[in-house]
């Protein structure tokens, strides 16, 4: 990798008019000027297409028909030319400095294929709410807690990228998490402990809208794939319980208020992670029936 590698920076833009200005001024103002900054209009019906074309001399805009995010990013990663690549979601700007930050921590660190930061989180008028600090890389434990503490914001190199060939399709609410599973089973990933990107809370996102019965099977499905893989390390096989249950229980929340969708997952969960389910379920019972007989 060079001293000051090219980063080709992804945002996909799906009806964010009211945040994207803002993304990408955060981006073309970084002090780290070898930016190659793709922005991708997934067919908005708002002004988004307008807003980006504001910026066509200084960004390469693409716009299609709605295709969903997944496929947008794809596309994305298929036109990038970096030595490193990082996504920069249309809601979610980066801070001041944060691209010269992770080019200079990768340019030392030439064995470290993705690395990410801390975050801050704001809210829909871009005020800060708090800062997170994350935590270290560890693969076992995200397997395990069925948690990903990449953030709002992470960049891989390229070379790793076209391995991976980018995000699995199948996923709609879990495709990022599938992408760093994959990734983790090929190289090191490192945390810089600085906060130097944004996750902005606000009615209309994915996390808080997306609760349906396939929001729920891309929790255990991806669990499914992951230990599926034939070069999945047999020592970590033993996380197999642990992260059923945990993937189990990220699907319960993720199932919404569908009554059919609830008995699904219940029987999902049912068959992967029993016990805990089990428990939780005959303790429920027995709390009621002892409070009826202390009556």
């Amino acid at each position: 990798m060079t001293k000051t590698p090219l980063v080709t920076i992804i945002t996909p833009a799906y009806n964010r008019a009211s945040f994207l200005e803002e993304t990408i001024q955060s981006v073309l103002q970084q002090d780290y000027k070898n930016i190659e900054y793709i922005v991708l209009d997934d067919g908005s019906t708002d002004d988004s297409l307008e807003i980006i074309n504001k910026y066509k001399n200084k960004i390469i805009i693409e716009s299609h028909k709605n295709i969903g995010e997944v496929p947008t990013v794809n596309k994305g990663f298929r036109m990038a030319h970096g030595e490193i690549v990082g996504i920069v979601n249309s809601d979610d700007p980066l801070l001041p400095g944060a691209i010269r930050e992770f080019v200079s921590f990768m340019t030392k660190n030439p064995e470290i294929i993705v690395t990410y930061s801390d975050w801050r989180y704001i809210d829909q008028y871009g005020k800060k709410i708090k800062d997170i600090k994350t935590e270290d890389f560890n693969y076992e434990s995200m397997i395990a807690t069925h948690h990903c503490p990449l953030g709002a914001s992470a960049f891989i190199t390229k070379k790793i990228l076209k391995i991976l060939g980018g995000r699995d399709v199948s996923f709609t609410f879990v495709s990022d998490y599938d992408f760093w599973l994959r990734a983790g089973l090929i190289g090191k990933f490192a945390r810089i402990p600085k906060i130097l990107v944004t996750s902005r809370i606000h009615p209309g996102q994915a996390t808080i809208t997306g609760r349906s019965f396939k929001a729920a099977w891309d929790h255990i499905r991806v669990i499914n794939k992951i230990f599926s893989y034939p070069s999945f390390p047999s020592h970590m096989k033993s996380l197999k319980r642990e992260a059923y249950k945990n993937a189990c229980e990220a699907a319960r929340i993720s199932r919404g208020e569908n009554f059919f969708a609830k008995i699904a997952v219940s029987l999902l969960c049912l068959y992967y992670a029993p016990t805990p389910y089990l428990k939780e379920f005959f303790g429920f019972r027995f709390n009621r029936l002892k409070k009826a007989f202390l009556r």
